[in-house]
């Protein structure tokens, strides 16, 4: 029990203490905090899971795709891409079209393509030169020839759907083949005196981190109704590193109603050289072909410039 007396002391104490400051007011050492202005963090959206790779690329149409078929791939919206690629293949066969041992020629292709690269749809325009030779009496009557020249333009169009998220996407398009220049001196190199029309189709997948799965359907329609035929493309890519992308295709067409088809198997590599440039290297082997002017083996090298 605390006595009177130090009550007394206790009180007396704290008097002091008061009154020399140690516990003295101030209103100066208190902070006040407002959440008036609070926000909540925003959510960053997540990343698709087609990200850009050295697979994006343009193919022989002038739209976005492996070197034959189109993919459902989608580049940045609003920018414009330039291509080109260089073709060669001697005119030689030994499926479909064969040629005599003592002929030969060999038919080389510049092709550049312009693309567009819009909200939701590209647009592309495409414009080759070929030059080719041909010495194959037996074959084809007549004496050597060569020629070099403007081949068909083709106009090209395409969208794709679905959200980055999904694995699998989608993507139809349309493309044109318009008859320049004298097609009927460009036969050797493939190009024809009619209109075409192709219609299409393709989905593309991720199947693992570092693999693309890729199929291609659609018909041609040719002007004169004598080449109608089917199409396919079945491919797959992998990112072998963060620059080299390896990518195989198989792309073949069959004949509607003469029961003849072709079929190319296509092997190359793209190596993205910067952010912007793309450079391909392609070999085809020819397994079955119908072709007039056939051939086995064909090279080509080119490029895709983004900017």
């Amino acid at each position: 029990m605390l006595k009177t007396s130090d009550v007394k002391i206790i009180l007396l104490a704290l008097f002091i203490l008061i009154n020399t400051g140690v516990f003295a007011y101030d209103p100066s050492g208190y902070e006040i905090y407002s959440v008036a202005d609070y926000k909540s963090p925003t959510i960053a959206k997540a990343k698709s899971i087609f990200k850009l790779s050295p697979r994006n690329a343009v193919n022989s149409e002038g739209l976005g795709g492996f070197f034959v078929s189109n993919t459902a791939d989608l580049f940045e919206a609003e920018q414009l891409i330039l291509s080109s690629r260089y073709k060669y293949h001697k005119l030689t066969s030994s499926r479909g079209m064969g040629f005599h041992s003592d002929e030969a020629g060999s038919v080389s292709s510049f092709e550049s393509s312009l693309t567009w690269i819009g909200k939701w749809a590209e647009w592309a325009v495409t414009v080759p030169l070929h030059d080719w030779d041909l010495s194959a009496p037996r074959t084809f009557g007549g004496y050597a020839k060569s020629n070099t020249g403007l081949g068909n333009m083709r106009l090209g169009w395409k969208a794709t759907y679905l959200p980055d998220k999904s694995y699998y996407r989608f993507a139809y398009g349309v493309v044109m083949g318009i008859t320049t220049g004298n097609p009927s001196n460009m036969l050797p190199a493939g190009s024809k005196n009619s209109d075409e029309m192709k219609l299409f189709g393709c989905v593309t997948t991720r199947e693992t981190d570092r693999a693309t799965a890729n199929l291609e359907i659609g018909t041609v329609i040719d002007s004169e109704s004598e080449d109608n035929r089917f199409l396919y493309r079945l491919a797959m890519s992998y990112e072998a590193t963060e620059h080299v992308s390896l990518i195989g295709e198989l792309a073949g067409e069959i004949l509607g109603g003469d029961d003849k088809d072709t079929m190319d198997l296509v092997m190359g590599i793209r190596l993205q050289a910067t952010t912007t440039w793309t450079l391909e290297f392609v070999y085809y082997k020819n397994l079955r072909t119908y072709r007039d002017y056939g051939w086995d083996d064909q090279l080509q090298a080119g490029y895709t410039l983004r900017w």
